[in-house]
């Protein structure tokens, strides 16, 4: 779960992004090791489990148990590995420094000018602070979250599949076409029953989680849910903590009479993570007609600030606690959410469809309205690869991939999934990768896969 402060932080990772050339060496390895549990041990939210992951780590480098074989990105994800192993905490993200450098030079010499012109500097730069700030808010809208198909189904029952709950763009072009919940609501409005699809929801903010969830609260401005920052800092060898607590609250302009008293199912699976499993863990409190359909899911209950960039790598390290105070401090983190009705994720859909539906209700006299279809990419040559959609099915370390219903789908890092579109031999596209390639021996066997990530980083993980 990220928090609002994220937004500041990335701001200055924009400015100040380090420099991250360098080949893989042993030195290499020791000094990211060695940088890495470091700023664990810094900050994370608990400092004996920080010490834990510190130790692990360290002595299994030290001991010589990593593999030496390994390239770069398949050594730290097996640091990455031991790390949530050791913590069972699967926020914690750590990449290879792949970001390339910004080059911001700055001719400015103070002892050039008086104290009246940088008075006057300031002053101009307050106000233009100030005015993108206002832009910022009016361009930026809180309940705008990330969506799959919005429709009615036959026989009026409401769908809506809820992918993340990350912010909206300042930039008008990336928030073309953004929906707001209301809006959402307002199509349903009028419909039986609502099934709410968190299955490939894997978070975001926690106050999106809130502003979703004082659409279906009885009461304005009730408690949501509790966050405690930790930061920790040394001085003069002695270890020191400060915490910090905010309590969250459904909206106190929101009103449920959108939802009234219809039957809410909620779908999950196991990928469903973090501010999405927090959103269906109080939908479960706000909303006694609510209904959870589908797998367990995993249980990521701590939040981040985002990400930190230093030179041997980009991590992302949990320093907040998210707990229920009206609940015996109650958190979701390594316990998940149970289903009230327990099914695979594929069959999700089905079920809670079947039990939204009256008996003896005809659905053959209507047809699904939409007020968001899904685009699928599909290619016309799809047929022509299939073939060859067995000799990439296996597992890559990171990266899982499967044949399901004769198309190709790539599981990575344990959530997001991806459909893979075929463009070429060994080379497909998706929506959130510029494009996957596999590469083949000399005797034309798949024995690694290559991702290329929009930011231009590839990684490169060898077949199991």
């Amino acid at each position: 779960m990220t928090h609002p402060t994220t937004l500041k932080i990335y701001l200055l990772h924009l400015l100040f992004l380090p420099s991250l050339l360098f080949g893989q060496t042993d030195s290499t390895r020791s000094k990211l090791v060695e940088s890495l549990t470091e700023n664990i041990y810094r900050t994370y939210l608990d400092v004996e489990i920080a010490k834990a992951m510190y130790d692990t780590v360290k002595n299994k480098l030290t001991d010589g148990r990593y593999d030496t074989t390994l390239n770069l990105d398949e050594f730290v994800y097996e640091v990455n590995k031991d790390l949530r192993r050791v913590s069972k905490d699967n926020h914690i993200v750590v990449y290879p420094a792949h970001h390339k450098q910004s080059n911001y030079y700055y001719e400015t010499d103070y002892k050039e000018h008086s104290w009246r012109y940088w008075k006057r500097h300031s002053k101009r730069a307050n106000r233009r602070w100030e005015k993108f700030k206002k832009k910022y808010r009016e361009r930026t809208k809180n309940d705008m979250f990330t969506y799959g198909e919005i429709k009615i189904l036959p026989g009026n029952i409401g769908y809506v599949e809820i992918r993340d709950f990350n912010s909206t763009s300042y930039f008008k072009k990336e928030n073309r076409h953004r929906i707001s919940f209301k809006s959402v609501l307002s199509f349903l409005e009028n419909t039986k029953a609502i099934i709410i699809d968190f299955r490939e929801n894997l978070g975001g903010y926690v106050f999106l989680s809130a502003k979703m969830c004082s659409y279906f609260s009885d009461k304005q401005n009730a408690y949501f849910i509790t966050t405690e920052s930790v930061f920790r800092y040394d001085s003069s060898g002695i270890r020191k903590e400060y915490k910090y607590t905010d309590k969250l609250y459904t909206d106190n302009k929101i009103k449920n009479n959108l939802i009234s008293n219809k039957k809410i199912f909620i779908l999950t699976s196991k990928r469903t993570f973090s501010a999405g499993e927090l959103s269906i863990y109080k939908l479960k409190q706000l909303n006694h007609n609510t209904t959870i359909v589908g797998e367990r899911t995993t249980g990521g209950g701590n939040g981040h600030y985002g990400g930190t960039m230093e030179k041997y790598y980009s991590a992302v390290i949990p320093c907040i606690k998210v707990f229920d105070e009206n609940n015996s401090n109650y958190t979701i983190e390594a316990k998940g959410i149970k289903p009230d009705i327990q099914t695979t994720s594929d069959s999700a859909l089905t079920v809670a469809y079947g039990l939204s539906l009256s008996e003896n209700t005809d659905t053959s006299k209507s047809r699904t309205k939409y007020f968001k279809s899904q685009k699928l990419i599909i290619d016309g040559r799809e047929e022509f690869f299939k073939k060859k959609y067995p000799d990439y099915v296996g597992d890559y370390r990171k990266i899982t991939i499967t044949k399901e219903n004769e198309r190709l789908y790539m599981t990575y890092d344990l959530y997001s999934k991806q459909l893979l579109v075929p463009e070429a031999n060994d080379f497909f596209v998706t929506n959130d990768f510029e494009f996957i390639r596999f590469t083949r021996s000399t005797e034309n066997k798949i024995i690694g896969i290559q991702i290329k990530h929009k930011d231009g980083y590839l990684e490169k993980f060898r077949r199991l």
